[in-house]
């Protein structure tokens, strides 16, 4: 039997330049996960902990310091780190990220191995012996992927587990339009004679049913997803898997339960509201933030209309409903206040056209804030 701790897409180095605030917060924070994660592997007793590319954010634009960071966190788990090149940490052998990499492995004891290589990597693991075949990424992009290499391969199930590990989109999981990303099928892969398949790429956890707190049987291939949510299009808490292979016979036995790593989510709400009272826009921001943890990252976009004194004081409603929040973006270029009688003689004389016009519009408020909005330009041009 072996225990195993999956993890992917860990994208060091990335620079969430869009949060100057919070940019050191939103960096530390991806190591602080990384790291509880290996040390949970530590509590499970796993004999290996695999890394399915994307390790990295890029090839040359990470700092050493960073890359030291990585290798110091993986030295402390006590088996052997496995890690695969992806897409975005590509490994040809002139990339500055892995030649930093290696340059720090050279200079400390460490128990990782770089998959760099299209070739069965074997290890002894107590009485087990293991085979991993590695399909890893050379370039960015790329309209085939590197499985070819393991099909052509004879696997040999005789006492052995047989692991393999690869980068790249799975049909039907993962979207990829331009099928530039390493495109991989699920029945091409269970067509390998391996015992499991664990991918990386996709952001998400796939199989998506896995639990924390029981083992899942009857999945064979399994994408971790990234350790913690990158950005707001990353609809994730932020998982690892920890994978158990018990060899019986010629059979592999296979359970899987996730971990939940994530500490900082990001959030992209969409609220639309309408003027029924005094606090419309409060009420709903208060509804869309009642289950969301202070140390979220929030993009809000509002829509609709709202009530002319709530609309005055939304400014402030905002700071007093999201200041305790990491940080937030609130878009609302699509709220408007409420049109009534008394702002258009307001705005436009009583008897004139313009007004009386859009007084038999009251009934369809979206006709008349349209209508509104071309007079006000008009008589402002």
């Amino acid at each position: 039997m072996v225990k195993i701790f999956v993890t992917g897409d860990n994208h060091f180095g990335k620079r969430y330049d869009r949060y100057p605030d919070v940019k050191e917060q939103l960096i530390n924070s991806r190591f602080e996960s990384f790291q509880e994660m290996v040390h949970k592997a530590e509590e499970e007793v796993c004999e290996l902990f695999v890394i399915t590319g994307d390790l990295f954010d890029s090839i040359n634009t990470i700092k050493v310091s960073d890359v030291k960071r990585v290798i110091e966190i993986l030295s402390r788990f006590s088996g052997t780190v496995l890690v695969l090149p992806g897409n975005h940490d590509y490994y040809t052998g002139n990339e500055k990220v892995w030649k930093d990499f290696e340059k720090e492995l050279s200079m400390c004891e460490h128990n990782i191995i770089l998959l760099n290589e299209m070739r069965k990597y074997s290890f002894d693991m107590k009485k087990e012996k293991i085979v991993v075949y590695p399909a890893c990424c050379q370039s960015k992009h790329s309209v085939e992927n590197n499985l070819n290499w393991i099909k052509e391969e004879t696997i040999d199930s005789d006492g052995r587990i047989n692991i393999g590990i690869a980068h790249g989109a799975i049909k039907g999981v993962t979207p990829d339009f331009k099928k530039e990303y390493f495109l991989m099928d699920e029945k091409e892969l269970l067509n390998i004679p391996v015992d499991v398949w664990l991918i990386g790429h996709t952001h998400i956890p796939y199989p998506e049913i896995l639990k924390e707190d029981v083992d899942t049987f009857g999945y064979k291939i399994f994408n971790s997803g990234t350790h913690e949510q990158t950005d707001l299009h990353n609809r994730t808490d932020g998982n690892g898997f920890i994978i158990t292979l018990d060899k019986q016979g010629d059979a592999v036995q296979i359970a899987a339960r996730k971990y939940v790593s994530g500490k900082i989510r990001f959030y992209d709400l969409n609220i639309k509201v309408k003027p029924d009272s005094d606090t419309s826009l409060k009420e709903a921001l208060k509804k869309s933030l009642a289950d969301i943890d202070r140390k979220a990252v929030l993009r809000i976009n509002i829509t609709g209309m709202i009530k002319q004194a709530e609309y005055h004081e939304k400014e402030r409603i905002y700071k007093e409903l999201l200041e305790d929040f990491l940080t937030y973006e609130i878009v609302d270029s699509e709220l408007s206040e409420e049109i009534t009688a008394d702002k258009i003689r307001d705005e436009f004389a009583e008897t004139s056209f313009a007004a009386k016009f859009m007084e038999q519009l009251a009934e369809n408020p979206t006709e008349l804030q349209m209508v509104y909005e071309l007079l006000k330009q008009y008589k402002e041009s």
